[in-house]
């Protein structure tokens, strides 16, 4: 009777799993009725492309409205779907006065009341004589009927999307609340049940529904209960971070599989390099070179996440284990996120190797063509030994000899494709990425759980704290007096402002602009740089800085990564309040990079600051540590913000919060360990089913064929 009931369930699985491909779930949002290109557009930029990251998309809150015939007293200050007839529009006499549109209920009569009102638009979406339905929160002046900025305004047949439990999405200019919520019920008419992945005893212990029903209550809950809601997302999130760990640990498989070039220590050259340091390397720094060279000169390739606060010294380790492909036929590559970071690398590298013979060559998308055909030519036949360059030196064109050590610098700024993209043009080249953004450990084992991690935990010890101090923008005077002393004792000051030129939409004090205020008190000490200039201007601006031929460099945040100048001891701040902690922390470190004192000035206007603000540029005048900053900015901006998961459009989680999730992730990593251990005995229609899961939760698009093989 065992065998029996098996092989029903057996076969249940396997007819499920047919069914699933011919379901539409992975096919594109724009396959639901009503919605075109424009819509879908739309919705790309809120969840993706496929209807599965549609119906995996969480709602942000949830409301319960009433659809009611008659207006009466017994409604007031409740939120209702109303049907009215539009009677008129009534003269606005005066543009700041309330524009009312008089409607009508049945007997009763009702104004809908706009303080900000578009006439032209008001008319358009509320004709005359037409009948709409009205949702918001009906209010009562006298004896009049309001409902003041209606939340929507819709067609009739959109009424069923209207009233009753409702759940509430983020949208984005152009698309409604009720498209939105007809789109879902249409997408939700395409799910259907899914063989379960997760072990009966974790479902039966967290009181967690199969997978379908509780898609279903996430958008269509049957009661607004905290808690139920809260398991429902508990469930999808679990899903979510199962899907990851699994990912990450074939990722972890596969690269472990592969066999890549051996790299010996080259002591002379690490030596020679150690020697023309003018400071002594840190205990930290000589543990983490150890760590890179014990896994290069392995079979196996190397992936290492290495860690290090601002000014840590993480360019110097990637160059000591760099510097040991030199004498092997080996190219190396260093991705960095800017222009001006792979100048200073360049500038920095072709310094300390000048004694030696290497070949070292500049790839970003901005040198001329040329320049880049010579460039590119000497990376395909090997004359090219070390490659330094922005996101340029991945493209399609660029093909490398031998490509056997890959360095990604500030790996946040890059998604995942990008990383893998460059090392797919080597042979399972070993793979070192740096950041200056410390990753608090629950986030780092998220992130990269299929990479061993590194941490340069000490400073250089001749650095001093930098004193952080914030003013009023009204102070500038005081602050352009303080410059004088620097420019007598010959020292370096930065000046950052948000924006290259004046905007009309924001109040913002425009580089270019206080470039020529300063240059009225300072002269030729002063000089400016920013994104829209070649590299050959870049490249002369920040060598006339080093050479002290200026002395004051205004800037836009280009200069967040990549200037490394030790007489640098004053950094100003221009709307310091506009800001993030991260990238307030990644400033500052552009200075205290000597012996000298070193001071950050963060001003700001009284009339932006808020309570977020100044929050900020609290933390930062309070701490120096990178980790802690990270920390708060976490819980400021969220964990997409501070990673840069949202500016490279990679989103890694749609469900699951790393900040609140712990135990979740915790549960997950254990339950895909067991699978993973176990996947040799693994049914073939099991692992279908885990497969499944790895494709709805996205898990497979960031490296091709991620499976349970």
């Amino acid at each position: 009777m065992i065998i029996l009931l098996s092989n029903i369930n057996q076969y249940r699985k396997e007819y499920m799993l047919d069914k699933i491909s011919e379901n539409s779930l992975f096919n594109s949002i724009e396959d639901i009725k009503g919605i075109g290109p424009k819509t879908l557009k739309m919705f790309e930029k809120l969840c993706g492309k496929k209807i599965i990251d549609l119906l995996l998309t969480i709602p942000r809150n949830y409301k319960k409205r009433k659809y009611i015939q008659n207006i009466s007293d017994e409604h007031l200050n409740e939120e209702i779907a109303l049907m009215v007839n539009v009677i008129k529009h009534l003269p606005q006499f005066h543009p700041k006065m309330p524009y009312k549109i008089l409607c009508n209920n049945n007997s009763s009569e009702i104004e809908i009341i706009f303080f900000r009102g578009y006439v032209k638009y008001l008319k358009k979406i509320l004709p005359t004589g037409e009948k709409k339905i009205i949702c918001g929160k009906l209010e009562k002046l006298g004896n009049k009927y309001q409902i003041i900025h209606p939340e929507s305004i819709s067609p009739l047949e959109e009424l069923p999307y209207l009233h009753g439990s409702l759940s509430v999405y983020s949208l984005t200019r152009g698309l409604t609340m009720s498209v939105y919520r007809k789109s879902i019920s249409k997408a939700l008419e395409k799910l259907i049940e899914i063989p379960e992945w997760i072990n009966k005893d974790i479902l039966k212990k967290n009181n967690w529904r199969p997978w379908k029903q509780t898609v279903e209550l996430l958008h269509k809950p049957q009661e607004l209960n905290d808690e139920k809601i809260k398991k429902t997302r508990e469930r999808l999130a679990f899903d979510e971070a199962l899907s990851h760990y699994i990912k990450l640990l074939v990722t972890k498989e596969k690269i472990k599989k592969n066999i890549c070039h051996k790299i010996e220590v080259d002591k002379k050259i690490k030596d020679k390099i150690i020697l023309k340091i003018p400071f002594k390397l840190t205990e930290s720094q000589l543990k983490v070179i150890k760590e890179i060279e014990d896994d290069i000169k392995r079979k196996n390739p190397m992936l290492r996440l290495l860690q290090g606060d601002v000014g840590s010294g993480k360019t110097i380790v990637a160059l000591i284990t760099l510097a040991n492909v030199l004498k092997k036929n080996i190219q190396a590559a260093i991705m960095v996120p800017t222009e001006i970071l792979a100048i200073q690398h360049y500038n920095y590298f072709s310094d300390l190797f000048k004694d030696i013979r290497v070949n070292i060559v500049l790839l970003t998308s901005k040198i001329n063509n040329k320049e880049k055909e010579i460039v590119q030519k000497k990376i395909e036949d090997g004359k090219a030994q070390i490659i330094i360059g922005t996101h340029a030196i991945f493209q399609k064109n660029i093909n490398f000899k031998n490509l056997g050590y890959v360095i990604i610098d500030e790996q946040h700024r890059f998604g995942v494709h990008q990383k893998f993209q460059l090392s797919a043009k080597g042979c399972n080249p070993h793979i070192l990425v740096m950041t200056a953004t410390p990753i608090p450990r629950t986030l780092a084992l998220t992130m990269y759980g299929n990479m061993s991690i590194s941490k340069i935990t000490e400073m250089p010890s001749n650095r001093k704290k930098i004193e952080t101090i914030s003013m009023s923008s009204n102070k500038i005077s005081k602050v352009i007096k303080g410059l004088r002393k620097i420019i007598d004792k010959k020292l370096n000051a930065f000046w950052v402002c948000p924006l290259i030129d004046e905007s009309e939409k924001l109040d913002l004090t425009a580089a270019t602009n206080r470039f020529e205020k300063l240059k009225k008190f300072f002269g030729n000490y002063v000089g400016i740089i920013h994104g829209k200039m070649s590299i050959e201007e870049k490249k002369e601006i920040i060598d006339k800085f080093k050479s002290k031929k200026i002395l004051i460099l205004v800037s836009t945040t280009i200069i967040e990564v990549g200037i490394d100048v030790p007489d640098a001891t004053a950094m100003i701040i221009e709307e310091s309040n506009r800001f993030g902690l991260s990238q307030l922390h990644q400033l500052r470190g552009r200075i205290g990079r000597s012996d000298k004192k070193s001071t950050c000035i963060l001003i700001y206007k009284e009339k932006n600051l808020n309570e977020y603000s100044k929050k900020r540029i609290n933390t930062i005048k309070n701490n120096t540590d990178g980790y802690k900053i990270a920390e708060e900015d976490l819980k400021l901006r969220g964990f997409g913000e501070i990673l840069g998961i949202r500016q490279s459009g990679h989103q890694l989680f749609k469900i699951l919060d790393p900040l609140t999730d712990v135990k979740i992730m915790e549960d997950a990593m254990n339950e895909a360990k067991l699978i993973f251990e176990k996947r040799n005995s693994i049914k073939k229609t099991d692992k279908e089913i885990i497969n499944l899961f790895l494709k709805i939760y996205n898990q497979s698009s960031s490296l091709k064929y991620i499976s349970i093989a």
